[in-house]
Formats: structure tokens, C-alpha cells, sequence
């Protein structure tokens, strides 16, 4: 798949995932959804979740650092300490957002 295909897979999998489950259980799903693309097709995954990580909108944005760091994607460092710059200079989400953004971080 290429970037682009696997980012419309993901778009897929938010709109068929249930809007009254909570936002955890979207992460969840999402991340055990990618686990075999790690293996299968990390290229595609990482340019995938760099655009969701350029969005700066929930929940793609923060579910691509959550992917990122559960699957210890670290090509996706620069693109998380990008966010997380904007976020300190309050360019992107609010100031909460900097504890889970440095965890992903810690853990990539």
C-alpha cells in the first residue's frame, strides 16, 4: 500500500468504528488494527500517521502519537517533537496535551 492508501484504510476504520464508544476504545482498536501493518508495511504506516501528525486536529493527530509509540515507530521522532514544539508555543492543542506527546517520546 502507499501512504495515501493506508491513510484512507485508517479514515475507513474511524467511520466504521461505533461514534458512541469512547475515544479509548477508538485508540484500542485502531492499535491493535495496525499492529500486523508494522510488520507488513511500516513505510506506509509511518507516512500515514506523518500526515495525521500534521493535521494538528483530534483524535488523528494524537492517535498517530499513540500508534507511533506503541509500535515504537521512531521514524516518527521529528515529526512528535514538532507537535510537541507546537504545543509548548500553544500553536497546537492545548498545554495538557504536552504530558502524553513527551511520554510517546520517552517511549520511542
Amino acid at each position: 500500500m502507499t501512504g495515501a492508501e493506508t491513510r484512507a484504510w485508517l479514515e475507513q476504520e474511524i467511520a466504521i468504528f461505533p461514534e458512541r464508544a469512547p475515544g479509548e476504545e477508538l485508540y484500542a482498536y485502531l492499535i491493535k488494527r495496525t499492529a500486523s501493518l508494522v510488520e507488513s508495511d511500516r513505510c506506509s504506516l509511518v507516512k500515514a500517521l506523518a500526515e495525521w501528525l500534521k493535521l494538528r486536529s483530534e483524535p488523528r493527530t494524537m492517535l498517530a502519537v499513540e500508534i507511533a509509540k506503541t509500535h515504537h515507530l521512531a521514524e516518527l521522532r521529528n515529526d512528535i517533537e514538532e507537535l510537541l514544539d507546537d504545543v509548548r508555543k500553544g500553536r497546537a492543542f492545548k498545554s495538557f496535551y504536552q504530558k502524553p506527546i513527551s511520554d510517546a517520546l520517552n517511549e520511542l
